[in-house]
């Protein structure tokens, strides 16, 4: 499990831009979940109630950035590296999640070519697939 401090060691993101709260599950460089706990606090709601689409993408990204974090930083004590996402291919949304709502985010490596990784991943809440098909993630050390 890892909270919000431990996500910021490994992820360049801070507040507002990151979008996941705590990782409840990774096994590094194959797979993870991760918890985003939409509150009144969210600043990309502002007034509205559902959680925009793209940003449930980023979410995703940043628990794949957690996924090849944690093996790199394994393998690689003290380097950096980054992550950005790269592309989406065969994704639907079924609905958007709403105020309130726990979303569950989860990735999982289906490929990876040289620094491009694919992963199928899937957006839940409460046990109901909400959104789901695949993200592309580049990552690499940084100097």
């Amino acid at each position: 499990m890892m909270e919000n401090r431990d996500i910021q060691s490994i992820l360049p993101h801070r507040y507002p831009f990151l979008l996941v709260d705590r990782i409840v599950e990774v096994e590094p460089g194959k797979r993870g979940i991760g918890i985003k706990n939409l509150t009144g606090k969210e600043w990309c709601l502002n007034g509205g109630s559902a959680y925009p689409p793209v940003l449930l993408l980023e979410s995703l990204a940043q628990v794949g950035g957690i996924v090849l974090g944690s093996k790199a930083r394994e393998e690689n004590p003290g380097s950096r590296f980054a992550g950005l996402f790269a592309g989406v291919s065969d994704f639907q949304f079924q609905r958007s999640p709403v105020l309130g709502e726990q979303i569950t985010l989860k990735v999982e490596l289906s490929q990876s070519l040289a620094s491009i990784y694919r992963f199928n991943s899937e957006v839940h809440v409460g046990g109901e697939k909400i959104a789901g098909g695949q993200i592309l993630l580049s990552f690499s050390r940084t100097a």
